[in-house]
């Protein structure tokens, strides 16, 4: 008898107002994750613009030495490492906010709020109607709203989501130019540095 009980409570549908509290917590997950996702692009952005900014420093103030030059290659080392490292950070939590994302909008779906597959009957008339004939507006990147407008064609949760991600969404698109960016420059310092440790002479006329 209690191993029956215990299969009819297992199977027991979601209540609405457990579908809400779960599209709260998501909708907490959401907001979490992409605050993670602006906080670290910013510490490495700061970070690495500060060792770029020593390197140059060094790099002006050099006395040819001999090996003083190469000592200098230390920092266009650590922002090539440092940003391939906050990418992979920063790409993590974008990974999860998409995952969060993509459940709040099945719940959204389930609690007929947007993305419902039947006609949302919402009980008030909002003052501007959305494209999903809802009072919520949606202001996607074209990209992305192509994916999830073909989710009615019977596409998985996991499919969706791996298809957002690789579309890249604005905030790993920057993170993923702004950590080009600084590799780009690591990569210009060293050839710098190699130059002036090679060919001195070239430098020493302009370099204070």
């Amino acid at each position: 008898m209690e191993e029956t009980s215990k299969t009819v409570a297992t199977q027991e549908l979601l209540s609405h107002s457990d579908l809400i509290d779960l599209y709260k917590h998501y909708w907490s997950v959401i907001l979490a994750e992409l605050s993670f996702c602006h906080q670290y692009l910013n510490f490495y952005s700061g970070l690495l613009s500060a060792i770029l900014a020593a390197t140059l420093a060094g790099l002006l103030s050099i006395k040819f030495r001999g090996w003083d030059e190469l000592v200098l290659l230390l920092g266009p080392l650590l922002v090539f490492i440092l940003a391939h490292n906050g990418y992979s950070t920063v790409e993590t939590f974008y990974h999860r906010f998409v995952q969060a994302w993509v459940t709040t909008i099945n719940l959204e779906s389930m609690l007929h709020i947007r993305y419902s597959t039947e006609p949302i009957h919402l009980g008030y008339e909002p003052r501007y109607i959305s494209n999903h004939q809802s009072f919520i507006p949606t202001m996607e990147d074209p990209r992305i709203r192509s994916i999830l407008e073909e989710v009615k064609g019977g596409k998985r949760a996991e499919q969706v989501t791996k298809e957002l991600i690789e579309r890249k969404g604005t905030t790993l698109r920057n993170a993923n130019t702004t950590f080009i960016a600084f590799k780009v420059a690591a990569v210009i310092l060293v050839a710098f540095i190699v130059l002036t440790f090679a060919f001195p002479s070239l430098f020493q006329q302009w370099l204070p």
